[in-house]
């Protein structure tokens, strides 16, 4: 996915509050921990987390949107502080277009940076009060949760819908239903709000983990701002793998096992993998379950009055399923 939401409403207002207070909070007596931290933060993004807590706060009270910033900020600094742990785990060599922190550094600056973005967000989180403070710890420990499980799947081929579906609810879904849920209660919304404004966010997640699990398949490098074929590298089975190692032992699954396994790495072989996953229908069958996610989380906003801001919620829905181009 690009770093611009390919949607009709002008949220760059909002984009530049997030991003100036992030660059306020950021700053601390150690300049180098200062230059890391904005060095990841500045490396861009679609901040699509905290624009989703501004919508949802703002749908939901008269209170200007400044009193659910820093609950916004929280979200993306877990998010960015994630990412920078993923790509020390991946050995990725990039991030957004730019060398991955750890590339950029060392890795163990690039792990204290990420735990001091943990820490900001968690004292930022806490300034909402109890609830929503056990909310962002929550959404931290969902994290950790899922990337041990997916970690100790690497490899499995064996592996089932049902375990990848629980790797992406906790590592991607539970964080964006946290975040609208964390915005609901800051604004004092009644519980069925709470609940529908996490059920449509979590769908969300889900929705933009499987796509982005298919661009990392049919992606453009130059489009999504990051290499393609690395769950191939990492041996990370997605869903569509899963699908596609259903069928029968046929050379084609026989040479995705081997990519996946690491057993074969070269490029030939990989696109042979690629070709495969689309012409035997697992790309599409995947893009169908992100739909029926997207349709979910829909389906959860149907009693919220119409506001320009649910309409704007809508339209990133359905930008996530835009992104691909097959």
């Amino acid at each position: 996915m690009s770093d611009t939401l390919n949607i009709s409403i002008d949220l760059s207002g909002k984009l530049s509050l997030i991003n100036r207070r992030i660059e306020e909070v950021l700053v601390t007596d150690n300049t180098d921990l200062t230059e890391m931290s904005l060095y990841n933060i500045k490396g861009g993004g679609k901040r699509l987390r905290p624009l989703i807590v501004l919508l949802a706060f703002e749908m939901n009270t008269d209170r200007d949107i400044s009193n659910a910033l820093d609950l916004a900020v929280a979200y993306e600094l877990m998010h960015s502080a994630s990412l920078i742990h993923d790509d020390i785990i991946d050995e990725a060599e990039e991030r957004r277009g730019q060398p991955a922190m750890h590339r950029k550094y060392n890795v163990q600056d690039a792990i204290v940076t990420g735990d001091f973005l943990f820490s900001v967000a968690y004292r930022l989180g806490a300034k909402y009060g109890r609830e929503v403070s056990d909310s962002v710890a929550l959404a931290a420990r969902k994290l950790a949760e899922g990337q041990i499980t997916e970690s100790k799947n690497l490899g499995n081929l064996n592996i089932t819908e049902s375990i990848y579906m629980n790797i992406i609810s906790n590592k991607t879904a539970y964080f964006f239903g946290a975040g609208a849920r964390s915005a609901t209660i800051a604004a004092e919304a009644d519980m069925e709000t709470q609940k529908n404004m996490f059920k449509f966010a979590y769908n969300i997640g889900m929705a933009f983990q499987i796509t982005d699990d298919i661009l990392d398949i049919v992606g453009k490098e130059e489009v999504i701002g990051k290499p393609t074929f690395m769950d191939f590298k990492h041996s990370a089975l997605t869903l569509p793998m899963i699908y596609a190692l259903k069928n029968s032992q046929s050379p084609e699954t026989v040479n995705l096992k081997n990519v996946i396994r690491g057993n074969r790495t070269d490029k030939e072989s990989i696109n042979a993998a690629k070709n495969y996953l689309l012409s035997c229908g697992a790309v599409d069958l995947a893009l169908e379950m992100a739909k029926h996610y997207i349709d979910e989380g829909i389906g959860a906003m149907r009693y919220a009055k119409n506001s320009p801001n649910l309409q704007t919620l809508f339209e990133i829905a359905y930008s996530i399923i835009s992104r691909i181009r097959i």
